[in-house]
């Protein structure tokens, strides 16, 4: 490995100094492909976190199928997608076409995800629990291909398209404000297609299954016109001077070099972390409304997610403006630590708002969280290709589907955990929708309760005493970009 030229320093209050670039209008991507790149961001949260919100209402609450065996179907799709992961990662890094590395995959991938996400929800209640079992594991490996297909390119591309540290957190600002109409709708999805009109049924008592068997062929179609965005629209900026002549790199070794990366690594550790402490006792949000706050209306508590998701989408949106101002003014260190904070405040208060009495109190630290949730996905990714940069400082190769395979493998790798897990804590919290129906016992919704407000807190505070360790701030990223661009020329 190369000798670096300068140290690497601890991340200090001088990350809040702005330093001066080569090139400020060069840095500065097009508004056009900007907007094209974030509305292609639509595409994650419509096929990887839907995929994952409705498993556990239409095939548990609609289906009957046990979430622990639901959760170990999760697993099974999260192991597959992160070996799929690093091989679509290592062919776009390798691949060279007239149209760049990664929008080919771009295109086709987001075609195929928009049709293969419909299929998963097509099982039917007159099958069995092993056949209905059995479909939902091909259907959702033939899912996680199509969407690996779209999103390692995609996710590369983002890495690519400036070489300035501040431009960057713009560019994955625009791919939040897309994400944050996808939100608004996703909290009415369960609303949605309870209703007797769109679900079939009666009132009180709707087909969830139905309904999202109709859902998913509309969401299939938005998926398509949104994911070949990027691929028909955006620059690769670095493939003719860099990428289009490099040699190619070996899956394994590619691997090996991304996890030699410290940096990278932190910011996996943190990233993965926090997503830890609130995937496990995720799914239990839905439980205590349905269950707990109304006594098993699945109708209103559709509705009060629906409102919270309303009331959320401003403010949400207001705050990527905000942490983009505050990644420019503080630095992105000192940003990502706040909203680490943020969430361990929206976390411990949630214990008091989820109460039967005042079911809309809980709308205030969902407030906090929609701010929290758009600065940890806006300054990670943004962390992430300065990285990429610092590693093609050390190694002189530009490996950013390498980085995103590695990077989707460690948070699959967690979300594989989770779904085992986030099945198993319901069963262990002795819910049982069998035994006791809607009815079920105050010690069982205050143990849910408990969990899912207090385990998130302790795994952010984990993710903070890391974040103290990453040592890339402004000033460093200005010295490597200086170096590079002195011995390889400017992007």
């Amino acid at each position: 490995m190369p000798t670096p030229l300068h140290s690497e320093p601890e991340a200090s209050a001088s990350d809040a100094v702005t330093a001066p670039h080569p090139d400020p209008s060069g840095d500065r991507v097009p508004f056009f492909q900007k907007a094209a790149y974030g509305a292609g961001g639509i595409t994650e949260n419509l096929a990887n976190a839907l995929t994952q919100q409705m498993i556990n209402p239409v095939f548990n609450i609609g289906l009957g199928i046990s979430p622990t065996i639901l959760g170990f179907v999760l697993m099974i799709y999260r192991c597959y997608d992160a070996f799929a992961d690093p091989i679509i990662g290592n062919i776009s890094d390798n691949t060279r076409t007239r149209w760049g590395r990664r929008r080919p995959f771009i295109v086709v991938g987001g075609i195929l995800t928009g049709f293969a996400f419909p299929l998963i929800w097509q099982a039917r209640p007159e099958w069995s629990h092993g056949f209905i079992i059995g479909y939902m594991i091909v259907m959702g490996l033939i899912f996680y291909t199509a969407f690996s297909t779209w999103a390692m390119p995609y996710y590369s591309l983002g890495m690519e398209m400036t070489p300035d540290y501040d431009e960057r957190t713009r560019v994955v600002a625009y791919r939040a404000f897309f994400s944050g109409f996808v939100g608004l709708v996703s909290g009415w999805l369960m609303a949605l297609i309870s209703m007797p009109a769109f679900a079939g049924g009666v009132a009180g008592k709707p087909d969830l299954v139905i309904g999202m068997r109709h859902a998913g062929w509309i969401i299939g179609a938005i998926i398509i016109m949104v994911a070949i965005l990027p691929g028909l629209f955006v620059r690769e900026r670095y493939y003719e001077k860099e990428a289009r002549n490099q040699a190619k790199i070996g899956l394994i070794h590619g691997f090996k070099e991304t996890l030699r990366c410290r940096p990278f690594l932190l910011v996996i550790g943190i990233v993965v972390v926090q997503g830890l402490g609130y995937g496990i006792v995720g799914s239990l949000g839905l439980y205590l409304n349905i269950y707990y706050v109304f006594q098993g209306d699945v109708q209103s508590a559709s509705i009060i997610e629906g409102i919270k998701s309303t009331a959320c989408f401003l403010p949400g949106l207001l705050s990527v403006p905000f942490w983009t101002w505050a990644s420019q003014r503080f630095g992105k260190n000192a940003s990502l630590g706040a909203t680490l904070v943020m969430g361990m405040v929206a976390n411990a208060s949630m214990f008091f708002c989820y109460t039967p009495a005042h079911p809309y109190l809980q709308i205030l630290p969902s407030l906090l969280m929609s701010s929290f949730g758009y600065g940890i996905w806006m300054l990670a990714p943004s962390m992430q290709a300065d990285i990429v940069d610092y590693d093609e400082y050390h190694t002189k190769e530009r490996r950013e589907g390498s980085f995103s395979a590695v990077f989707s493998w460690s948070l699959k790798f967690s979300g594989t955990l989770c779904a085992g897990l986030s099945g198993l804590i319901i069963v262990w919290s002795g819910f049982d929708v069998e035994k006791y129906g809607n009815h079920q016992p105050r010690g069982v919704m205050l143990t849910m309760l408990s969990w899912y407000s207090f385990v998130p807190l302790i795994f952010c505070a984990i993710a903070l005493l890391l974040l103290k360790f990453y040592p890339l701030n402004r000033k460093r990223m200005h010295e490597i970009r200086t170096d590079l661009e002195r011995i390889r020329g400017k992007v």
